[in-house]
């Protein structure tokens, strides 16, 4: 039997939590990736369209990715990964810098 979609409820609720979360990590509230993050979960809210997004969070180096579901008992999410830059960066600086 095939899922019913979420309720504006449950799609309120589940957005929230994702800008909770960019709060916790000390995403500030006026970064231009937790701007269009917001932006995004305010149009999947609003029409329940299901979304897959890649969000830039240029300060952090990082890009969310973000998968915002129709139907119920498919929760949405959102993880913040490094970009290619921050692991090059990162590469470089520990190079050589092990403990033993």
């Amino acid at each position: 039997m095939p899922s019913a979609p979420k309720s504006k409820a449950e799609r309120v609720r589940e957005a929230v939590e994702i800008l909770q979360q960019l709060k916790e990590v000390g995403i500030p509230t006026n970064d231009s990736g937790y701007m269009l993050t917001k932006q995004h979960l305010d149009a999947w809210i609003a029409d329940g369209e299901p979304r897959s997004e890649k969000i830039p969070f240029v300060r952090a180096m990082r890009v969310g990715h973000m998968i915002l579901p129709r139907l119920e008992g498919r929760p949405a999410s959102f993880a913040l990964k490094a970009t290619d830059e921050l692991r090059q960066f990162i590469k470089e600086h520990t190079r050589g810098n092990k403990e033993t």
